[in-house]
């Protein structure tokens, strides 16, 4: 059995002539009348009682009609929503991220996608960055927000920011009034850094520029999140070095300075696998690309 079986059946019941129903199927009426006969045939029953005039439909097409006229509309609707898929209107996305990218663009480029695409449902999953680059490669992710370029080989990838290290330090610390910070002056300083095993790629960089000057970071906190490093250095638990972000600057509890010297920049970065090519992914990194491109244009300032 065919579709055309079906759609040739519902065409001749609704209008009740062979004839009429080939001329609005655009089909000879002989070979609209073998279609009935092979369908009738295929189901072992008789659809239509024929006279000269007309055709009815029997007992058994009565019963046959409304099932097959819920079965093209439900085919129709599969095939709409196929199609919205295909298109990028329908669909979902997981994206992965870490805690720079929520205190960063992400925020915004979600709100955005999901205003402009109200029928891709957007799934979130915090991870760290390794954990989220080895999702991407396994396919388990649509896209990631993670850190560290070094992380990302055999991935696509587009750099959200590269962003400079700050010294953070509480109000009233003995280096606060300083223009800005050797990194020789922290060595005995406790610091506040974020948890062991989510946090590796960024302490591994801070580690790094740190025994640059000739030391290892003392660390006398962890927090989980950049919000928990940012309070228990306000509560004067330690001093940190973090990224130069722009929603430190409301905050009036902390103060915030360079370095004398140049820390390494650190990349934040949106990566995805290269065979997923959905429509709706394509939309998602067009509009992160924008929201970039817009941040580029307008820039922090900074004020310390």
């Amino acid at each position: 059995m065919e579709l055309r079986h079906l759609r040739v059946f519902v065409a001749v019941a609704k209008e009740g002539n062979f004839r009429r129903a080939a001329e609005r199927l655009n089909i000879a009426q002989p070979a609209l009348s073998r279609t009935i006969r092979d369908l009738e045939q295929l189901l072992g029953v008789q659809l239509f009682e024929r006279t000269t005039r007309s055709v009815v439909l029997t007992a058994a097409g009565q019963v046959f009609l409304p099932e097959v006229n819920d079965l093209l509309e439900h085919l129709a609707a599969a095939i709409r929503v196929t199609r919205r898929v295909e298109e990028g209107d329908l669909g979902s996305l997981t994206v992965g991220f870490n805690d720079f990218a929520i205190n960063d663009s992400l925020p915004k480029i979600i709100r955005d996608f999901r205003s402009l695409n109200p029928g891709i449902e957007i799934e979130l999953r915090s991870m760290s960055s390794p954990d989220m680059a080895d999702a991407l490669r396994k396919r388990r992710l649509d896209i990631g927000f993670l850190s560290g370029e070094h992380l990302v080989a055999g991935l696509e990838y587009e750099v959200l920011r590269r962003e400079r290290l700050i010294c953070l330090l509480p109000r009233g610390h003995a280096l606060a009034d300083a223009a800005a910070i050797d990194l020789t002056a922290l060595a005995e300083e406790p610091f506040v850094l974020g948890a062991t095993g989510s946090w590796d790629t960024f302490i591994d960089v801070v580690d790094a520029f740190c025994m640059s000057a000739g030391f290892r970071p003392r660390v006398v906190q962890e927090a989980a999140h950049s919000d928990g490093i940012v309070n228990l250095v306000a509560a004067g638990m330690g001093i940190s070095v973090y990224v130069d972000a722009a929603w430190l600057k409301i905050r009036q509890d902390i103060v915030l300075r360079r370095f004398h010297q140049h820390p390494p920049p650190f990349a934040t970065v949106a990566a995805w696998h290269p065979d997923l090519k959905s429509k709706a992914l394509q939309k998602f990194v067009a509009l992160a690309r924008k929201t970039l491109l817009a941040n580029e244009r307008n820039p922090d300032v900074f004020s310390y």
